[in-house]
């Protein structure tokens, strides 16, 4: 019988953190232990956490005390999750690397380190390698793994399969993402309300770094044309809608292509998460939707098993001999955030890199 493994989840009170503490609170083997927060140590998680998330706050958590971010009050602490702001989590996050912890974090600050793996467990499992060449660098008894932007996730996720097994040559993508992807409080409600808000060049252009980051890490059965020559670009926006983010894609090819191949290497994709049966890995990280009226934000964005970790795709269409159009949608801090890093742990965890 595998050892229940105590995790520490740093920011525990935000919308992320509160994802983490639902869906470890279920979890077979590994347990919410330590709930790190800023401005409400020493208070009872329940008095201090507002619940946005399905349920309620579980009852072997509700009286636990919230304790400071300090690396050194947690001796029997296995895995730490770190979904703390840009800019804050990195000197944090390699604090806890130093002192012997693995860190999965959804922070962008060490994404683009190149001895850091970027994962999404079923497209590039075999980048976690780089965690020897990061303790070896760094003279760490830890290390850290990020996860990528859910905004990129939900266009990656199903961008992969056709990259790897088409000669795609562009990628085309419109995001409507929700309130939640911009953390708690967010946006004023004023810029959002009876209004679609523009996210900006610069989240455009993170967006389709972490993409094309993804892309290059892939295994691919074709190799033509190469990803330096694929036009990649994204035109990002925020809704008011609460979870979810609904993103449109026009993908270009080399040659022709028919949309029910497509369809098709959608439906049957798999990764390494469900060959090894990980407790977070969807039995279907794609659910394709024949419906011209789905993806829907209110009715898919929980899909799969567990809920929220699918990606789910529909809307195919045969634009022309070599363009498709599809729509993609992600519960962007389950399967983009929380459950994404849970699933990475548990991929971590069968590879031995956590004990």
């Amino acid at each position: 019988m595998r050892r229940i493994l105590k995790a520490a989840i740093l920011g525990a009170t935000g919308l992320v953190g509160i994802e983490y503490v639902r869906m470890l609170s279920q979890h077979p083997y590994i347990k919410p232990a330590y709930l790190a927060g800023k401005g409400s140590v020493g208070k009872p998680y329940s008095e201090v956490v507002r619940w946005q998330t399905i349920g309620q706050v579980p009852k072997e958590v509700a009286d636990m005390e919230v304790k400071p971010t300090d690396p050194k009050l947690m001796d029997d602490v296995d895995i730490v999750f770190s979904p703390l702001p840009q800019g804050a989590a990195g000197p944090i996050e390699e604090q806890f690397a130093k002192e012997g912890f693995p860190v999965i974090s959804n922070s962008p600050d060490h994404r683009f380190d190149p001895d850091v793996p970027m994962l999404i467990p079923e497209l590039n499992s075999h980048t976690i390698s780089l965690i020897d060449e990061q303790r070896k660098k760094r003279d760490w008894k830890g290390f850290i793994v990020t996860t990528p932007l859910c905004t990129a996730q939900g266009a990656a996720i199903p961008l992969a399969p056709i990259f790897m097994n088409f000669k795609m040559t562009g990628a085309y993508i419109t995001t409507i993402q929700s309130l939640s992807g911009a953390g708690y409080p967010g946006i004023p409600s004023l810029d959002v309300v009876d209004n679609i808000l523009p996210l900006g060049d610069k989240y455009d252009a993170k967006t389709i770094k972490e993409i094309t980051r993804i892309l290059s890490e892939v295994k691919r059965n074709v190799n033509d044309p190469p990803l330096e020559e694929v036009a990649l670009d994204a035109t990002t926006h925020r809704i008011a809608t609460v979870h979810g983010h609904y993103e449109v894609s026009y993908v270009t090819f080399k040659e022709d292509v028919n949309v029910e191949k497509i369809r098709e290497t959608l439906e049957n994709f798999r990764g390494e998460p469900q060959d090894l049966k990980l407790p977070t890995a969807p039995e279907k990280p794609i659910i394709v939707r024949n419906e011209d009226t789905r993806p829907q934000v209110y009715f898919d964005r929980w899909a799969g098993d567990p809920p929220g970790m699918s990606v789910v795709v529909g809307r195919l269409k045969q634009i022309s001999n070599r363009t498709i159009r599809m729509v993609s949608l992600i519960h962007n801090t389950i399967r983009g955030a929380a459950g994404g890093g849970i699933l990475t742990a548990e991929l971590l965890i069968a590879k031995g890199y956590i004990e």
